[in-house]
C-alpha cells in the first residue's frame, strides 16, 4: 500500500470558537486518501463536505489537528508557503467556474501560469494543449459571459490542469449545469483520472454522481459517517465515458464526445460527412494525429512516422506507397510550420510584460467601486509588474499599496490594499 498523498489527523474546524454561537464545522476528521484515487465526499448541503475539501487544500484553516498533503504539513505553513502549495499541488474547480469576466477563455488559462515563472511561449502551448484536449478551442477568445455554463466550467477544468497539479479537488462542480453538460462534465474528470492518474476529490450532494469513484465518504454533521468502497464503478471505455443509453464502442458515442456541443443530427452529419471523404475510423484517425503530434515534439523519427502509417496490425494500416506520400506530405508541413514560428515577430519581452501587467490591474479594478489618477495607475503597474518578476513579494505589495504616492505607495486605505492583496493571491494560487 503507498503512502497516503492526503493524511487528516483529529482535525476540527470551528467557527466563531469560545462565543456564544460558536459551531463546529467539523468533527475530530481522520482519513487516508492515496495517490491516483478518485474519491468523493457525499452529503446534504449544510453537512461540512466542502469545509472538509477546503481545509484539505488550505483555504480553511483547521482549528485543532494536522493536515498532511503530498508530506507537507498544511497546519504548520505560513501564507506565503500555502499559495506556493496551492499552485503547485492543488487543481480546483468551483460550482461557480470564477472565471475573470473581461478576459476571454485562452487568457484565463494562460493568466493562471503566469505567476510559476514559465515564458509566456510555455504558458501558450499549454494553453491551447488544453484548449484542443477539452473541445473549447472554438471559443478561446470568448468572455465567460458570452459562453454556456458547460463552456465555462470546461474551460476551469482546463485552467485546473495548466500547473500539471497531482490533486484535483471540485466543489459540486456539475452544481449549475443541465443534465447532458453535468454529463460531459463529469466524463472529462473521469478521463482525466482516468488517463494521468491524477487524484480526484469531488464535493456533491447528488447520489447520481458517485458512481465515478473509487471509494465514498458519507459526511454527516461535520463527521464521516462511514466509507463504502465502490465495488460497481463503472468501467468506463478509455476515450468514450458514459454517454447515456448509447453503445460506448460506437463511432457515434466517439464523435459526440470529440463534439459534445453538437446536436445527434449534427453529429449523423458529421459521421456521414467523414465516411464519404475520410476512409479511416474515428479510432485510426485519432492514432494518426497523436503519431504526428510525437514527431512534431521530435519524440519519434520520419522513420517511425512512416512505420505506424504503414503498419497492418498495431498501426493506422495503411498501404506502403499511401503511407510514405502521407510521410512526405506530413514532414513538409511541419518544417514549414516550424520555419514560420521560428520567423514569427511577436513582441518584444518588454510589451509581453505590459500585457501581463495590464490582464492583472483589469483584473483588480474590476471589483473597485473609486477611481484611481493617472500617476496611481502608473504606480500600480509597476507594482504588479515587481510581483510577477518576483521582485517583491505578496506582502511588500500590499505594503506599498497602502503607503502614500510621495512614499513610492499608491495611496490606498489598508481595506482596499488588503482586498486588492486577495484579489492577487487568487490568481498567483491557480
Amino acid at each position: 500500500m503507498p503512502e497516503p498523498i492526503i493524511k487528516l489527523r483529529n482535525v476540527s474546524v470551528t467557527y466563531d470558537q469560545g462565543k456564544a454561537n460558536e459551531m463546529r464545522a467539523l468533527k475530530n476528521i481522520n482519513l487516508d486518501i492515496y495517490p491516483g484515487e478518485y474519491i468523493v465526499f457525499f452529503g446534504q448541503s449544510g453537512c461540512g463536505k466542502s469545509t472538509l475539501l477546503y481545509t484539505i487544500v488550505g483555504l480553511e484553516k483547521a482549528t485543532d489537528g494536522e493536515v498532511i498533503v503530498d508530506g507537507k504539513n498544511l497546519s504548520t505553513m505560513v501564507k506565503s508557503e500555502l499559495v506556493e502549495f496551492y499552485r503547485s499541488t492543488i487543481g480546483m474547480i468551483f460550482q461557480a467556474f470564477y472565471l475573470v469576466s473581461h478576459l476571454s477563455a485562452r487568457d484565463n488559462l494562460i493568466l493562471s501560469k503566469m505567476f510559476s515563472g514559465a515564458e509566456k511561449k510555455e504558458r501558450e502551448d499549454k494553453a491551447q494543449e488544453l484548449m484542443d484536449r477539452f473541445g473549447i478551442t472554438s471559443y478561446a477568445n470568448r468572455r465567460p459571459s458570452m459562453m454556456s455554463g458547460g463552456q465555462q466550467q470546461r474551460t476551469a477544468i482546463a485552467r485546473s490542469l495548466m500547473n500539471d497539479p497531482a490533486i484535483i479537488l471540485a466543489d459540486e462542480p456539475v452544481g449549475n449545469l443541465d443534465s447532458k453538460n453535468a454529463l460531459i462534465v463529469l466524463d472529462l474528470l473521469a478521463d482525466i483520472h482516468r488517463k494521468e492518474k491524477k487524484t480526484i476529490i469531488q464535493v456533491t450532494h447528488n447520489a447520481a454522481d458517485i458512481h465515478y469513484a473509487d471509494r465514498v465518504f458519507y459526511i454527516k454533521d461535520g463527521e464521516i459517517e462511514k466509507v463504502v468502497k465502490n465495488e460497481k464503478k463503472e468501467d468506463l471505455v478509455e476515450g468514450v465515458g458514459r454517454v447515456e443509453t448509447r453503445d460506448p464502442n460506437s463511432e457515434f458515442n466517439r464523435l459526440a464526445l470529440l463534439h459534445p456541443n453538437l446536436s445527434d443530427t449534427r453529429l449523423r452529419a458529421k459521421m456521414i460527412f467523414r465516411h464519404l471523404l475520410v476512409p479511416y475510423s474515428v479510432s485510426v484517425e485519432e492514432g494518426v494525429e497523436l503519431t504526428i503530434e510525437k514527431y512534431i515534439k521530435d519524440e519519434i523519427t520520419k522513420e517511425d512516422l512512416q512505420k505506424y502509417l504503414d503498419d497492418q496490425k498495431d498501426g493506422a494500416g495503411l498501404n506502403t506507397q499511401r503511407a510514405s506520400h502521407l510521410t512526405k506530405e506530413i514532414i513538409e508541413i511541419v518544417d514549414n510550420w516550424k520555419k514560420l514560428s521560428v520567423q514569427d515577430t511577436t513582441t518584444s519581452s518588454n510589451e509581453k510584460l505590459k500585457e501581463e501587467v495590464f490582464s492583472v490591474r483589469m483584473y483588480l479594478l474590476e471589483e473597485y467601486g473609486g477611481t484611481l489618477t493617472k500617476p496611481q495607475v502608473e504606480s500600480l503597474d509597476t507594482l504588479i509588474r515587481d510581483l510577477i518578476m518576483k521582485e517583491i513579494d505578496i506582502n511588500k505589495f500590499v505594503t506599498m499599496l497602502d503607503l502614500p504616492l510621495k512614499k513610492g505607495g499608491i495611496g490606498l486605505n489598508i481595506r482596499t490594499a488588503r482586498h486588492f492583496g486577495e484579489r492577487i493571491s487568487v490568481i498567483m494560487s491557480k
